[in-house]
Protein backbone atom coordinates (compact mmCIF):
# COMPACT_ATOMS: atom_id res chain seq x y z
CA UNK A 1 0.00 0.00 0.00
CA UNK A 2 2.87 2.40 0.81
CA UNK A 3 4.43 1.71 -2.60
CA UNK A 4 1.13 2.46 -4.33
CA UNK A 5 0.85 5.72 -2.35
CA UNK A 6 4.39 6.79 -3.38
CA UNK A 7 3.66 5.95 -7.02
CA UNK A 8 0.46 7.99 -6.89
CA UNK A 9 2.19 11.00 -5.32
CA UNK A 10 4.99 10.81 -7.90
CA UNK A 11 2.37 10.66 -10.65
CA UNK A 12 0.63 13.74 -9.25
CA UNK A 13 3.95 15.64 -9.10
CA UNK A 14 4.56 14.80 -12.77
CA UNK A 15 0.96 15.31 -13.93
CA UNK A 16 0.05 18.65 -12.31
CA UNK A 17 2.76 20.85 -13.90
CA UNK A 18 2.07 19.26 -17.30
CA UNK A 19 -1.69 19.72 -16.92
CA UNK A 20 -1.28 23.33 -15.79
CA UNK A 21 1.00 24.10 -18.74
CA UNK A 22 -1.36 22.57 -21.29
CA UNK A 23 -4.38 24.21 -19.67
CA UNK A 24 -2.80 27.67 -19.83
CA UNK A 25 -1.75 27.18 -23.47
CA UNK A 26 -5.20 25.80 -24.36
CA UNK A 27 -6.92 28.74 -22.67
CA UNK A 28 -4.64 31.35 -24.30
CA UNK A 29 -5.04 29.86 -27.79
CA UNK A 30 -8.81 29.54 -27.29
CA UNK A 31 -9.02 33.15 -26.11
CA UNK A 32 -7.22 34.43 -29.21
CA UNK A 33 -9.26 32.09 -31.44
CA UNK A 34 -12.55 33.40 -29.98
CA UNK A 35 -11.35 36.97 -30.46
CA UNK A 36 -10.42 36.32 -34.11
CA UNK A 37 -13.54 34.35 -35.06
CA UNK A 38 -15.66 37.41 -36.12
CA UNK A 39 -12.82 38.74 -38.28
CA UNK A 40 -11.70 35.35 -39.56
CA UNK A 41 -14.94 34.60 -41.36
CA UNK A 42 -14.43 37.72 -43.51
CA UNK A 43 -10.72 37.22 -44.19
CA UNK A 44 -9.35 35.07 -46.99
CA UNK A 45 -6.03 34.84 -45.10
CA UNK A 46 -7.39 32.95 -42.09
CA UNK A 47 -6.08 29.42 -41.51
CA UNK A 48 -6.54 26.96 -38.62
CA UNK A 49 -3.89 27.59 -35.99
CA UNK A 50 -3.63 31.27 -36.85
CA UNK A 51 -4.40 32.07 -33.22
CA UNK A 52 -1.21 30.29 -32.13
CA UNK A 53 0.85 32.37 -34.56
CA UNK A 54 -0.83 35.59 -33.43
CA UNK A 55 -0.34 34.67 -29.76
CA UNK A 56 3.38 34.10 -30.40
CA UNK A 57 3.60 37.45 -32.22
CA UNK A 58 1.81 39.25 -29.35
CA UNK A 59 4.23 37.72 -26.83
CA UNK A 60 7.23 38.71 -28.99
CA UNK A 61 5.76 42.20 -29.39
CA UNK A 62 5.34 42.59 -25.64
CA UNK A 63 8.90 41.37 -25.17
CA UNK A 64 10.16 43.88 -27.73
CA UNK A 65 8.28 46.76 -26.09
CA UNK A 66 9.32 45.61 -22.60
CA UNK A 67 13.02 45.69 -23.48
CA UNK A 68 12.87 49.32 -24.60
CA UNK A 69 13.10 52.27 -22.22
CA UNK A 70 9.79 53.80 -23.33
CA UNK A 71 8.08 50.41 -23.21
CA UNK A 72 9.38 49.77 -19.70
CA UNK A 73 7.92 53.10 -18.59
CA UNK A 74 4.55 52.13 -20.10
CA UNK A 75 4.69 48.79 -18.28
CA UNK A 76 5.56 50.53 -15.01
CA UNK A 77 2.52 52.83 -15.39
CA UNK A 78 0.27 49.86 -16.23
CA UNK A 79 1.61 47.90 -13.24
CA UNK A 80 1.01 50.94 -11.03
CA UNK A 81 -2.68 50.82 -12.00
CA UNK A 82 -2.87 47.05 -11.53
CA UNK A 83 -1.28 47.25 -8.07
CA UNK A 84 -4.07 49.55 -6.88
CA UNK A 85 -6.77 46.88 -7.41
CA UNK A 86 -6.75 44.56 -4.36
CA UNK A 87 -7.58 41.09 -5.75
CA UNK A 88 -6.03 41.68 -9.18
CA UNK A 89 -2.85 42.98 -7.53
CA UNK A 90 -2.40 39.75 -5.56
CA UNK A 91 -2.83 37.55 -8.62
CA UNK A 92 -0.69 39.71 -10.92
CA UNK A 93 2.21 40.23 -8.53
CA UNK A 94 2.23 36.58 -7.41
CA UNK A 95 2.20 35.30 -10.99
CA UNK A 96 4.89 37.75 -12.08
CA UNK A 97 7.20 36.82 -9.20
CA UNK A 98 6.66 33.10 -9.75
CA UNK A 99 7.45 33.45 -13.47
CA UNK A 100 10.48 35.61 -12.78
CA UNK A 101 11.82 32.96 -10.41
CA UNK A 102 11.11 30.11 -12.84
CA UNK A 103 12.50 31.85 -15.92
CA UNK A 104 15.78 33.02 -14.42
CA UNK A 105 18.65 30.98 -15.72
CA UNK A 106 20.22 28.42 -13.40
CA UNK A 107 23.44 30.44 -13.48
CA UNK A 108 21.64 33.52 -12.14
CA UNK A 109 19.83 31.58 -9.41
CA UNK A 110 22.04 28.68 -8.45
CA UNK A 111 25.79 28.77 -8.75
CA UNK A 112 26.79 25.26 -7.78
CA UNK A 113 25.80 21.95 -6.25
CA UNK A 114 27.17 21.19 -2.81
CA UNK A 115 26.90 18.69 0.00
CA UNK A 116 26.28 20.23 3.37
CA UNK A 117 26.23 18.41 6.69
CA UNK A 118 22.58 18.68 7.55
CA UNK A 119 20.50 18.10 9.65
CA UNK A 120 23.42 16.92 11.82
CA UNK A 121 27.10 16.01 11.54
CA UNK A 122 27.66 12.86 9.51
CA UNK A 123 24.50 13.30 7.42
CA UNK A 124 24.63 15.17 4.12
CA UNK A 125 22.01 17.02 2.13
CA UNK A 126 22.23 18.25 -1.45
CA UNK A 127 22.16 22.01 -1.67
CA UNK A 128 22.69 24.81 -4.14
CA UNK A 129 24.87 27.83 -3.58
CA UNK A 130 23.54 31.18 -4.70
CA UNK A 131 25.49 34.14 -5.91
CA UNK A 132 24.36 36.41 -3.10
CA UNK A 133 25.98 36.91 0.29
CA UNK A 134 24.69 38.41 3.49
CA UNK A 135 27.60 40.62 4.46
CA UNK A 136 26.21 41.43 7.90
CA UNK A 137 26.13 37.71 8.78
CA UNK A 138 29.73 37.28 7.60
CA UNK A 139 30.87 40.29 9.63
CA UNK A 140 28.99 39.18 12.75
CA UNK A 141 30.45 35.66 12.71
CA UNK A 142 33.87 36.53 11.32
CA UNK A 143 33.49 33.69 8.80
CA UNK A 144 33.00 33.57 5.05
CA UNK A 145 29.43 32.29 4.96
CA UNK A 146 27.83 30.96 1.81
CA UNK A 147 24.07 30.97 1.20
CA UNK A 148 22.96 27.41 0.54
CA UNK A 149 19.43 26.58 -0.57
CA UNK A 150 18.47 23.09 0.61
CA UNK A 151 15.38 22.02 -1.36
CA UNK A 152 12.81 19.55 -0.12
CA UNK A 153 11.97 16.40 -2.02
CA UNK A 154 10.00 15.84 -4.26
CA UNK A 155 9.07 19.55 -4.57
CA UNK A 156 12.32 21.51 -4.97
CA UNK A 157 10.49 24.85 -5.05
CA UNK A 158 10.18 24.63 -1.28
CA UNK A 159 13.09 24.34 1.08
CA UNK A 160 15.18 26.58 3.25
CA UNK A 161 18.30 28.72 3.15
CA UNK A 162 21.14 28.05 5.53
CA UNK A 163 24.37 30.00 5.90
CA UNK A 164 27.35 27.65 5.93
CA UNK A 165 31.04 28.45 6.38
CA UNK A 166 32.67 27.92 2.98
CA UNK A 167 35.25 25.48 4.31
CA UNK A 168 32.47 23.13 5.47
CA UNK A 169 30.95 22.75 2.00
CA UNK A 170 31.75 19.84 -0.30
CA UNK A 171 31.48 21.09 -3.90
CA UNK A 172 30.24 18.47 -6.36
CA UNK A 173 31.04 18.18 -10.05
CA UNK A 174 27.33 17.80 -10.85
CA UNK A 175 25.04 19.98 -12.92
CA UNK A 176 22.10 21.76 -11.32
CA UNK A 177 19.77 19.78 -13.62
CA UNK A 178 21.17 16.43 -12.49
CA UNK A 179 20.90 17.42 -8.82
CA UNK A 180 17.29 18.52 -9.40
CA UNK A 181 16.52 15.10 -10.93
CA UNK A 182 17.83 13.41 -7.79
CA UNK A 183 15.78 15.69 -5.54
CA UNK A 184 12.55 15.44 -7.54
CA UNK A 185 12.80 11.66 -7.78
CA UNK A 186 13.43 11.36 -4.06
CA UNK A 187 16.89 9.91 -4.72
CA UNK A 188 15.75 7.24 -7.17
CA UNK A 189 17.30 8.93 -10.20
CA UNK A 190 20.92 9.85 -10.90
Amino acid sequence: MERLRRMFITGVVIFLPLAATFLIIYWAVGFVEDFLRPFASKSPYYFPGMSLVILALVILGLGFVGTRTFGQRMIDVFEGWIKKIPLIRTIYVGTKEALRTLLQSDIERLKGVVLVEYPRKGMYALGFTSGTKISQACESTGKKLVNVFVPTSPNPTSGFVILVPEEELVYLDMSVEDAMKVIISGGFSQ
